[in-house]
């Protein structure tokens, strides 16, 4: 027999299931992004480091396999979905903004500097939807990476790139502080 607080734990998780269950149904998917070396109290900080990002289903974590740079743009289109971006516009948009141009500098050991040119998106998008493809296989969901990270063309022909059908929450995790 459960207990009360056992039963409200199966509640729990049954409702996070169904809820889940609804949000694939309508084509999204969720993710979490892990900041590490946090430095402000609250929020993304410039000197975080954008440790690594998760697809979230049922409960379960499964692993996107980016690089350094794939992290930052995968980061930074989830910052910025509400609006599809062009390959320049997303370049000047990271070198403008102090969290990814002081990206990681709040780390003790950790040295990355920001190297991403308009000519490289289209290369790191299509990486990006191979790593998303990937962990969509790893959970077993049926969606394709190019209705979640899609592609938008413009009256002028120029391409526009938005993370479209995705839920994305991010973890902060303080700075240990000296000794």
């Amino acid at each position: 027999m459960l207990t009360n607080d056992e039963f409200v734990d199966v509640v729990d998780a049954v409702e996070l299931l169904l809820l889940e269950l609804k949000t694939l149904r309508a084509g999204r998917c969720r993710f979490r992004i892990t900041h590490r070396f946090q430095v402000l109290s609250s929020g993304c900080g410039p000197g975080e480091e954008v440790a690594i990002a998760h697809l979230m289903d049922r409960g379960k974590e499964f692993y996107l396999r980016l690089s350094g740079t794939l992290l930052l743009l995968f980061d930074y289109l989830a910052r910025h979905s509400h609006m599809p971006m062009s390959a320049s516009q997303i370049v000047a948009g990271m070198r403008a903004d102090p969290f990814y141009q002081k990206h990681a500098s709040a780390a003790p050991c950790v040295r990355q500097s920001l190297k991403i040119s308009r000519s490289s998106i289209k290369v790191y998008i299509d990486r990006l939807r191979k790593a998303l493809g990937q962990a969509f296989r790893d959970a077993r969901i049926p969606l394709d990476p190019r209705a979640v990270l899609v592609s938008e063309v413009t009256a002028s022909n120029q391409v526009a790139y938005r993370l479209k059908t995705a839920t994305v929450d991010w973890i902060h995790v303080k700075h240990p502080g000296p000794g």
